[in-house]
């Protein structure tokens, strides 16, 4: 840590304690109803998978309560339940929102506010501005965690051994709860410390390691992250005290994670002018977000043909030495989180025009021939370029992926296209979301009839005029 920042923790208890919605961007306010209205979608979704009922159970094993809100369920649950249940639902499919440095942790920003406006029976505007202090917390300690990726002399050449996709989500949570429990700044270096302390063991690198069979705890169960974020707050409430300074010195939280580059300008530098929702990205696919380089370049090679199954001899993907490993390679994915990272899958998913949902992470693909014939078409090869991230990286971001896609067809065609960016960026034009793809995406892949949707829409929209999260949390029962 350079001597250039000092107190880095209370430097961050402040801003979240202070941060005011009349400060903030009407661009980064917007940013964040579209991230509410997408969050949403990626919960009602979830409702339709295999997920849904381990995580109603889960819910109920937090204990009975008529707090607030479960998505998929009439009664109201515990606030532990809701705040369990929501999280891991909203991330399973893998289809929420990710900051570019691979994490997600925008719906525990989401969940906690609405969960404890639920509770505390607070107004559109407190719900708002909640989301954007929890979305502001989460992406910097993203971005002090940096990339989890190892470079040799500006080469992707690895994973960390250690390192950490849980913190970000732990602190996302922290700082909506921080704000909705109008907590000071002392009080909110508490929960802050406290965060910290029950922050989960940094198990990205086994994860990120040669297993296949990628079981449902994923990189991070962003249910349980999302709750010790917010017992982190509630118990500083009561009276608890933490590390009081649980990002500063030679063994603070980033650190502990795994990072050995911290730049702590990364983490409190520009604080309330260079805004973490000003680079978000959304996903159009459930898949992980470093398939949507080649899954774009797929579709600008497709280029509107429908193309049947027999007139397509061979896919060949060009992509980064990550993706040429073998949970992305997998022609054969047997669960439901290996499905989210087979481009093989995906790619059949897309030639077969399954629309995006719980359709894509269906059990039932691996028996349709057609699938198992397309997955098998497709070759994932190692392009060189494509490991350049470094080189245009900025505060440890991401902000291109180079991939190249050749679609060769029986006749001897050849469709060819490749792309720095994926679908979602926000830092070009022909790719970044505005409200009218969000909206389509939340249509399409919530399951919501559209008069519900419709309401949904606009309850949002509207967030900042409306005296409670009822109409919101509504939605989330199915009502």
């Amino acid at each position: 840590m350079t001597n250039s920042f000092t107190d880095v923790t209370g430097t961050l208890a402040r801003f979240a304690s202070t941060l005011d919605l009349r400060n903030v961007p009407a661009a980064i306010k917007a940013e964040a109803r579209r991230l509410l209205l997408d969050s949403i979608g990626c919960m009602t979704a979830a409702t339709r998978t295999r997920m849904a009922p381990i995580a109603h159970r889960l819910a109920d094993f937090m204990g009975v309560g008529n707090v607030a809100s479960v998505v998929g369920r009439k009664q109201h649950a515990s606030l532990a339940g809701a705040l369990y249940a929501n999280a891991r639902l909203g991330n399973c499919m893998d289809l929420d929102e990710t900051f570019p440095v691979g994490h997600h942790f925008g719906m525990a920003a989401v969940v906690t506010a609405l969960a404890l406006a639920e509770e505390r029976n607070a107004n559109g505007s407190q719900f708002l501005q909640a989301v954007i202090t929890g979305y502001e917390l989460g992406g910097r300690v993203a971005s002090a965690l940096g990339l989890p990726m190892l470079f040799t002399e500006g080469q992707l050449s690895g994973f960390p051994d250690v390192y950490s996709c849980s913190a970000s989500v732990v602190f996302a949570a922290t700082g909506a709860a921080i704000q909705l429990e109008a907590q000071d700044e002392a009080l909110a270096r508490q929960s802050l410390g406290i965060a910290g302390s029950n922050t989960p063991l940094p198990t990205t690198g086994m994860w990120a390691s040669s297993t296949i069979d990628l079981p449902d705890c994923k990189y991070a169960d962003a249910g349980w992250a999302t709750l010790a974020g917010v017992f982190a707050a509630r118990s500083a409430g009561f009276g608890a005290t933490g590390f009081s300074a649980i990002f500063d010195g030679d063994r603070g939280l980033i650190k502990m994670s795994g990072t050995d580059r911290f730049d702590p300008d990364n983490l409190i530098g520009g604080l309330g002018s260079r805004w973490m929702l000003a680079d978000i990205t959304y996903k159009p696919w459930p898949t992980c977000r470093w398939t949507h380089h080649p899954l774009t370049a797929l579709l600008k090679a497709l280029d509107n043909r429908n193309l049947s199954t027999d007139e397509i001899k061979e896919v060949v993907i060009g992509a980064n030495v990550f993706l040429c490993t073998p949970r992305f390679r997998n022609p054969s994915p047997r669960t439901f989180c290996s499905r989210q990272w087979s481009i093989p899958h995906a790619v059949a998913m897309i030639l077969l025009g399954i629309p995006v949902g719980p359709a894509w992470l269906d059990p039932a693909q691996d028996d349709d021939k057609n699938v198992r014939t397309l997955r098998e078409k497709v070759r994932i090869e190692h392009w060189y370029r494509a490991n350049l991230i470094q080189t245009n990286t900025i505060r440890e971001q991401w902000r291109n992926m180079p991939a190249h896609v050749t679609i060769v067809l029986r006749d001897g065609t050849r469709l060819e296209a490749q792309t720095e960016y994926a679908l979602g960026d926000p830092w070009t034009s022909d790719t970044a979301y505005g409200d009218q793809q969000v909206i389509e995406k939340f249509r399409s892949v919530s399951g919501l009839s559209e008069v519900r949707a419709n309401d949904v829409i606009e309850a949002v929209s509207d967030i900042e005029t409306q005296r409670d999260v009822k109409a919101i949390a509504s939605a989330l029962r199915g009502e």
